[in-house]
């Protein structure tokens, strides 16, 4: 398809691997969030493997933000490969809310031998954490993505997974017995939809999954730089020194499509603070929810859910730029080895995230993208065909980190979702009816911090170009 031959020509370099888990299409390129991703779990759980009385075993720990893989067994199945290839046993902890409960343990030594790397750790703080997993040259020449944790020329973290980012996760049966024959290119299609949804079906237009929105209303961030159709737009953003939010531009644009489909209650669910994350994956798959923004990472677990995996699909964000879509992949979660564990875990760790990513089948399982350069794309990517496909290129160098320190510093948060945050802030002003002035005025605050913290930047004040 069109959109394979795209992402070919982008990854076009890449070196051809034939591992078990990433299986290989010289036809086709590989690479994908988001972005950052996000928690998936409905509850903590802990999975370990079968205890065995050899001593020496040495046992690695494993933290996760996959609960439910950890619920279901399966990812405690797949392990066993790496067990039995390395007389070890892997130890699994999940946790539902990753992106707050990791980081607190952070303040301490024991977190976990290997981890999610939290996106609120800063790059240049990584090696404070993480060991060192090899130069960005050497990670580039095999992994998509190399530079996502990445410092200094040393990579610090290798992505478990990628997908698409800026992609909306919809039934694709309701929406064509709404009387949809084209889907949306711009907010105004898009809303114009859920309303025949609404109209023409039983279906819950869109369902926000408010209650878990200290993750999932980040999923909204993945959209931003597929919106703007520019492989260097946050790069652009520093060096313009102009507001995070401008009218018309892709950060201002997103939330405002937000905004409108929240403040509409009769697009989304009845009471959206009761909302159930597990729940909605059973009721999109039987068409009781037509529309949800998600990374791809979702449509697996939507597709499983129920009986009709072959009503999910996965449609582009509805932005265009100049009459065309875009469409960005990008990384999941990446993988790190914490720095505190003793030599030998260390090295573990290390031969665990290269058989994660290489032969375990996380991925594709998944219908996700394998990190490992050439590996074959899911076929649920259809609806893509006539976007053009890009990944954002890495600060450049004198900038690199730079953008994480102010959004960090800052406390704006594009992709934090904790209870001050401008989107969860955006919500509840919609949710409570309180107009396109809130709206703008949460948006004014937020510029405030991020100009402030950015002027006081010196990195970027001494920056060149």
């Amino acid at each position: 398809m069109k959109a394979k031959k795209i992402l070919a020509a982008i990854l076009a370099a890449s070196t051809v691997l034939a591992f078990a888990g990433c299986s290989q299409d010289t036809n086709n390129g590989g690479g994908t969030n988001t972005g950052n991703s996000s928690s998936t779990g409905s509850s903590d759980s802990t999975s370990t493997a079968a205890p065995d009385n050899n001593e020496k075993k040495l046992t690695l720990k494993v933290l996760t933000h996959r609960t439910d893989r950890l619920e279901d067994g399966s990812l405690e199945e797949m392990t066993k490969a790496f067990e039995e290839a390395n007389n070890c046993k892997v130890e699994y902890q999940g946790f539902t809310d990753y992106s707050t409960d990791v980081p607190t343990m952070m303040n301490t030594t024991d977190y976990g031998d290997v981890l999610m790397i939290p996106d609120t750790v800063k790059l240049k703080d990584l090696s404070n954490f993480f060991e060192p997993l090899g130069t960005y040259d050497e990670i580039d020449a095999k992994y998509n993505w190399a530079d996502k944790k990445m410092y200094d020329g040393t990579v610090y973290g290798i992505a478990h997974l990628g997908s698409i980012a800026g992609g909306i996760c919809y039934n694709k049966r309701i929406w064509k017995e709404a009387g949809i024959e084209k889907l949306p290119t711009t907010p105004e299609e898009f809303l114009n939809d859920l309303k025949l949804i609404r109209d023409n079906t039983d279906a819950i237009p869109y369902y926000t999954n408010f209650a878990d929105a200290s993750w999932t209303i980040v999923q909204w961030a993945s959209l931003v730089n597929s919106a703007s159709g520019s492989k260097t737009y946050e790069n652009d953003i520093l060096t313009s020194k102009r507001d995070l939010f401008v009218e018309g531009d892709a950060y201002y644009e997103v939330y405002k499509l937000m905004f409108d489909v929240f403040a509409d209650s009769t697009l989304h669910e009845e009471d959206p603070m009761t909302s159930d994350w597990e729940g909605c994956k059973e009721r999109i798959n039987e068409g009781k929810i037509a529309t949800m923004v998600m990374g791809s990472w979702a449509v697996s677990q939507f597709k499983e859910a129920g009986d009709n995996p072959d009503d999910i699909g996965y449609m582009p964000a509805p932005f265009s730029v100049n009459g065309k879509q875009y469409a960005e992949f990008s990384s999941d979660y990446c993988m790190g080895v914490n720095k505190n564990s003793a030599g030998e875990i260390k090295e573990l760790g290390k031969k665990y995230i290269t058989w994660f990513v290489e032969e375990s089948g996380f991925a594709e399982k998944e219908g996700s993208i394998c990190t490992v350069k050439g590996s074959k794309l899911p076929d649920y990517l259809s609806d893509f065909e006539k976007c053009e496909m890009f990944t954002t290129q890495p600060a450049p160098e004198g900038l690199v980190g730079v953008w994480d320190t102010i959004n960090n510093e800052s406390e704006v948060g594009t992709w934090q979702g904790d209870a001050a945050n401008f989107k969860i802030r955006i919500a509840e002003a919609a949710f409570a009816g309180e107009g396109i002035d809130k709206f703008k005025s949460i948006l004014d605050n937020a510029n405030e911090k991020w100009n402030t913290t950015r002027d006081k930047n010196t990195e970027l004040a001494n920056y060149n170009g």
